[in-house]
């Protein structure tokens, strides 16, 4: 995609942003992160159905290239510059959250294809879960009775999910909780670097660092690509780039305790493109199991946005 392309799609993102006044700024970070998660789940639907045909690393090469480009772009306008937003207090970790990132989301667009959209983001749920249960490991955050009962009974869900023992047992669902883990670290990473780090430096090494990785193995897999399916890969990594950028702004606005519960939105968006688009069955274990997580992971949310109020208070 040329630079004046490019430029059209920047430009269109920011007119985006353009709200009235009386938006309050939660309302702001609220429409930001559902634009942001239509975004993606759409660049999901859209992967599954080039993984019919192309291998997912050379998929994930050029979404990378795109998103590449995109950063550079966005960091090469008014007073920013490359060169200030690649200065990083924590240079090497940005450089693994980004690899973690990167080699998750092949093995996540896999799966779209070997166990379908909806069992692979219904246990993609138990992430928030999983954080909360790494913070206190990685970030020395402490985590009550209450939070801890949540996260085990949303480990029960994803056991509902799983059906472990049974004939419908897919092993590939083990694939599918690693990478929920893997992108789990890679948010704990995403938190540790905030506290110097700014959201354009996280999304530079994150857009740098998968280029460079996938840019590096990809062609080994890349394979004639269809002039028809030029486009739907164009889309891909359209979507992809928006929604990292809804998502940052949707984060500028509004606290992560608000913002996050309607990250779930994204398993409901992609159910009704796994069902709608590709004839995919909404089985009563994911269901069960799907809303187990959802509450458990929905209460955690609730506690820590309890718990931020109390620290706000007593300051």
């Amino acid at each position: 995609m040329g630079l004046k392309g490019q430029s059209i799609f920047i430009k269109t993102l920011k007119e985006k942003q353009i709200m009235p006044l009386n938006i309050s700024s939660n309302a702001k970070g609220i429409l930001f992160i559902i634009a942001a998660v239509s975004c993606l789940s759409v660049m999901d639907g859209v992967t599954r159905y080039l993984t019919d045909y192309y291998n997912v690393i050379a998929i994930n090469m050029f979404r990378y290239f795109f998103l590449f480009l995109f950063v550079i772009s966005i960091n090469s306008t008014g007073n920013k510059s490359v060169i200030l937003v690649s200065k990083s207090k924590f240079k090497l970790i940005q450089i693994l959250r980004g690899t973690i990132l990167a080699v998750e989301m092949c093995f996540a667009h896999y799966l779209f294809l070997k166990i379908g959209l909806i069992e692979t983001h219904a246990i993609f749920a138990s992430c928030p879960l999983i954080v909360a249960a790494l913070s206190v490991i990685f970030l020395g955050e402490k985590v009550g009775w209450r939070r801890w009962s949540a996260i085990l009974i949303g480990f029960i869900g994803i056991l509902i999910i799983l059906r472990p023992g049974t004939k419908v047992f897919d092993p590939l669902s083990l694939i599918a909780l690693g990478c929920a883990i893997a992108f789990a670290i890679y948010q704990i990473l995403t938190r540790y670097v905030s506290s110097e780090d700014s959201p354009d430096t996280s999304l530079f090494y994150t857009g740098i660092t998968g280029f460079v990785i996938l840019g590096s193995v990809g062609p080994f897999f890349y394979t004639s690509v269809d002039n028809a399916h030029w486009i739907w890969l164009l889309l891909v990594c359209m979507l992809g780039a928006g929604g990292h950028f809804l998502m940052i702004n949707a984060f500028k606005h509004s606290e992560a305790s608000i913002l996050q519960p309607f990250t779930y939105l994204q398993l409901v968006f992609v159910s009704i493109i796994g069902v709608l688009i590709f004839n995919e069955k909404l089985e009563s274990e994911i269901v069960i199991g799907s809303l187990i997580v959802i509450s458990a992971g929905l209460f955690t949310f609730w506690r820590e946005y309890i718990k931020n109020q109390i620290s706000e208070g007593m300051n």
